[in-house]
């Protein structure tokens, strides 16, 4: 592993510039000294930041004072991120997809640019100047724009809800998510349920004067839950937070579905379910720990809509070990064959929890990068259109997540949480609920534990939490 010593005169931003440096070197070691195979350097020096990567050198001047010190912290940071962009672009010949951009949302410096103005062409062709954005990513953020365009934006009041249930039937080798197997965590389903709900109860008086726009139950695999258990939880959500425009379930796989859990979906209201494959070759299947076939994905897939199911979600991830671009394409013509409403094409990103991580497997970047095209392309020819998108970090090639949708079948759900443009009021171990603060452009979090043990015994502190977060909300709004 390359070991790399990078040194800043703002130790504020050391972390920022180590994104930068990853997004050319990959997995690597980073410290601010000792031994190390290659030196980076950040420094301001005669009005610019100047930026070395080896014998690699860029400069780039500072940019024009503002007075809003968050304004400026944000100048300064992007500054430095972009220098030693340059320079290691010039030390490795290399030119990521999504150029010096680091960040989880790069829709929001679309929109910025159009805040600020700009014609549509104007804001791709700043962001490629700007962050040397690839003219094709930057095509795609201003069609997630125009399609966000058309959704009706969440009014004064409105909130979104989230339910987590971290079971699964197997893990998967992939999963960095805070979830739990069945084989080791089905003694905990009855009391996790119970937790739950819980919660939910406690904090309902407290966002009674709210409407819910988007609910969702989420996980982990919902439907991994008996068909009791999972219908404890609808019902109790369904009680304390009605009338929700949107309602999603994840039903994930289809080794946790049956007739029972099927018909308490459709009866319960639900208008949005996802039924996510992942790949539809049963090889890769067996590789990465799932213990059901493509053929049971095509099976529940066929009766869901026997039973009236209109808008089904599926989900792919790209570069799964052992996947060629072919194997993809397989891939998307099964679920082409089935036309979903929605269809979100994940590119593999392999976190530290996540078992894959130990091995010596490595996505090919190139390889990573046809599949992506064949998913959009697959998408636009099922009728899907681009409608939000998010990054993280050890993705495959530097690429993206991305959901497309049906003309009028966008998630309410997601783009709210993908754009935080919403509160979000969210309930089990793990779940993260947000209050908004746009004029300080600030958002307030409240998060719960992560572990099933820590959360069933500390659920009246999770709750707490959340009642603190929205409680107070108002006198940190009148101060403002």
């Amino acid at each position: 592993m390359t070991r790399v010593k990078l040194t800043t005169c703002s130790p504020e931003i050391w972390n920022d510039l180590c994104d930068v440096a990853r997004l050319f070197l990959g997995e690597c070691e980073i410290a601010q000294e000792g031994e190390s195979d290659l030196v980076l350097s950040h420094a301001v020096e005669g009005g610019a930041h100047v930026a070395r990567a080896g014998q690699a050198e860029a400069r780039l001047p500072l940019a024009p004072d503002s007075p809003d010190p968050l304004e400026q912290r944000r100048r300064y940071k992007r500054g430095a991120k972009n220098a030693l962009y340059r320079a290691m672009k010039a030390l490795t010949g290399k030119r990521p997809p999504w150029g010096s951009l680091t960040g989880i949302r790069p829709t929001r410096l679309y929109a910025e640019q159009r805040a600020l103005g700009r014609s549509e062409e104007q804001a791709v062709r700043a962001l490629m100047g700007t962050f040397d954005v690839r003219e094709d990513k930057a095509l795609l953020l201003r069609d997630i724009a125009r399609e966000q365009a058309s959704v009706p934006a969440p009014a004064p009041g409105e909130i979104d809800v989230y339910v987590g249930i971290p079971f699964c039937r197997t893990r998967c080798s992939y999963c960095s998510f805070a979830a739990i197997d069945l084989k080791h965590g089905a003694k905990y389903t009855s009391d996790y349920v119970r937790a739950v709900t819980r919660e939910m109860r406690l904090v309902a008086q407290d966002l009674s004067a709210f409407r819910v726009r988007g609910l969702y139950i989420g996980g982990g695999t919902p439907t991994a839950l008996s068909a009791a258990e999972l219908a404890r939880v609808i019902d109790c959500a369904l009680s304390c937070f009605p009338g929700a425009r949107e309602f999603t379930v994840e039903a994930g796989r289809p080794d946790t579905l049956d007739e029972e859990k099927l018909r308490l979906l459709l009866d319960s209201g639900v208008t949005r379910v996802s039924l996510n494959p992942q790949t539809m070759n049963d090889e890769t299947l067996r590789r990465v720990g799932r213990d059901h076939t493509a053929a049971d994905i095509e099976r529940v897939y066929g009766r869901m809509r026997q039973m009236g199911f209109a808008c089904i979600n599926m989900d792919l991830i790209l570069a799964l070990p052992g996947e060629t671009a072919r194997d993809v394409e397989r891939t998307l013509t099964r679920v082409a064959r089935l036309a979903p409403e929605n269809l979100t094409v994940h590119t593999l990103a392999l976190k530290r929890a996540a078992a894959l991580r130990f091995t010596d497997y490595a996505a090919d970047e190139s390889e990573a990068q046809d599949m992506v095209e064949s998913a959009a392309a697959a998408a636009r020819g099922m009728g899907l259109a681009p409608y939000y998108l998010y990054r993280q970090k050890y993705m495959a090639g530097n690429l993206e997540n991305v959901g497309y949708c049906r003309p009028g079948l966008a998630s309410l759900y997601n783009i709210d949480i993908m754009e935080e443009i919403a509160p979000i009021a969210a309930f089990g171990a793990g779940a993260i609920s947000k209050w908004l603060y746009p004029a300080a452009r600030r958002i307030e979090r409240a998060p719960n534990v992560k572990n099933v043990e820590q959360y069933i015994a500390r659920v009246e502190e999770m709750a707490a939490r959340k009642r603190a977060l929205w409680t107070t909300r108002a006198a940190q709004e009148g101060s403002e």
